[in-house]
């Protein structure tokens, strides 16, 4: 596994001593790019040289410069650095993605040798629905339906994990973090991203299960949203003791990487944690 050439931080503490300059690296490609509207680069997913464009969703860049090409986003090409720079070979890594009809999934399929996704709480019309999608988006298979608190994956038997935007939805968290422990080899790569409050230690709940099948929430109910269902509810706004709670669940290392590469359309860093196996 080769050092991930940007910075990661393991803790709130170096995050802040190292934010002003972290910052001021990125102002600049960040400024051009809102004047501009678009960007030119090379895409770390699809591989082609093309534009990235800043479309309606400027004020958030995490979700905005889709590839013209294959049409992921910021946060998705950041996810993809970081899982081909895990892997020995992609080629031949069985790796698991918690979702399954999407462009990123599409896109991964093309990379990585042995790529099995999934998605959540779907009757079987919305599924063959979503099958159906991906056969004419050439990947030939039919959505898979996976609980990420209790994965049919054998133990240690994947090479790596893509997480994104999906634990944040999960009540119970931890058993999902344990349950992405049990299926990584030892040295495998969990890949994640959650809204990420980085100026905070402590992660909070902002809603729970009640115990009498109902739930509980901190202020208002928070949803956030969701290609599948239109609308997710969020159950915990993260801080850093998230990179604790994964070596509890039986991680060696963690990590929050700030993903930066303004040729790579991605000119604001990006939050990906990375935890190994």
């Amino acid at each position: 596994m080769n050092d991930i050439p940007w910075p990661h931080w393991r803790g709130l503490a170096g995050w802040s001593a190292d934010a002003a300059a972290a910052l001021a690296r990125e102002a600049g490609p960040v400024a051009a790019m809102r004047a501009q509207g678009r960007m030119q680069g090379r895409c770390g997913l699809c591989g082609k040289t093309t534009v990235f464009r800043a479309g309606p969703a400027a004020g958030s860049i995490r979700e905005a410069l889709h590839c013209s090409a294959c049409g992921v986003f910021a946060r998705q090409r950041a996810v993809a650095m970081v899982l081909f720079d895990a892997l020995a070979d992609p080629a031949r890594a069985r790796v698991y993605a918690t979702e399954n009809a999407s462009s990123f999934y599409v896109q991964l399929r093309n990379r990585v040798g042995r790529l099995r996704g999934s998605e959540y709480g779907i009757g079987w019309r919305r599924r063959l629905q979503m099958s159906s999608w991906l056969w004419r988006s050439g990947a030939c298979e039919l959505v898979r339906l996976e609980d990420v608190t209790a994965l049919s994956f054998a133990d240690a038997g994947l090479d790596g994990i893509v997480c994104q935007d999906v634990l944040e939805h999960v009540p119970d968290h931890a058993a999902a973090l344990r349950e992405f422990a049990r299926v990584l080899k030892p040295g495998g790569v969990l890949v994640l991203t959650v809204p990420w409050y980085h100026d905070a230690q402590q992660s909070t709940r902002v809603a729970w299960p009640d115990g009498k099948g109902g739930l509980e929430f901190l202020g208002e109910p928070e949803y956030h949203g969701d290609p599948v269902h239109g609308g997710a509810l969020c159950f915990h706004h993260f801080g850093w003791d998230l990179l604790d709670a994964m070596r509890e669940a039986g991680f060696s290392d963690a990590a929050a990487c700030r993903v930066w590469d303004a040729d790579a359309g991605l000119p604001e860093g990006q939050w990906v944690l990375r935890a190994i196996r």
